[in-house]
């Protein structure tokens, strides 16, 4: 029980992070997202950046590992509490594509009980990073393959979410893993 009760806190959060994000419909983000080469976001993918909220509040050097199950996804989403290198929350879930592009995911947490879908809106060309949010565009964040990008490279990234019609003053950064 008391392993259960960080999990169901963590999924929470993620999905709050990811389903709460600066209200752009769902029709413009994904009529802006480039066609998404699904096979190339499996892996581990850091969050840089995203906006605070409640359930997140302690969650730091966070990420998730994208790995093909069949026509869907399993989503492991992980961070470490209180710090980045602090104790590590894991929470898994199902990403179905909903689109043909494969930018607009359903996404399911603890068998079923947390649905939300998630659109990943822009990324770089070599998949070196990623722009996702909750599809009502509330909650962005970018990713990286990398756990950390240069200063420059996220304040021009974050001109592009702008762009995109995020509200980028209420990023954060997430916090880099620690050695060890």
């Amino acid at each position: 029980m008391s392993r259960l009760v960080p999990t169901l806190a963590l999924a929470a959060g993620l999905f709050a992070a990811g389903a709460v994000w600066a209200a752009v419909p769902v029709e413009s983000l994904t009529a802006q997202a480039p066609m998404l080469d699904t096979d190339r976001i499996m892996g581990r993918w850091y969050e840089i950046l995203r906006t605070p909220n409640k359930l997140q509040s302690n969650c730091y050097a966070a990420y998730q590992v994208w790995s093909r199950k069949g026509e869907i996804y399993n989503v492991q989403q992980v961070c470490h509490r209180d710090s980045p290198d602090g104790r590590v929350a894991e929470v898994n879930g199902d990403a179905r594509p909903l689109n043909s592009q494969g930018t607009l995911f359903d996404t399911s947490f603890l068998g079923g009980l947390i649905h939300g879908r998630y659109v990943l809106a822009d990324h770089a060309a070599d998949y070196s990073w990623l722009i996702a949010t909750t599809a009502d565009g509330r909650y962005p964040k970018l990713l990286a393959r990398a756990p950390g990008l240069p200063e420059s490279q996220q304040e021009a990234l974050k001109r592009r979410m702008a762009q995109m019609g995020f509200d980028v003053n209420r990023l954060e950064p997430c916090g880099e893993p620690t050695a060890g």
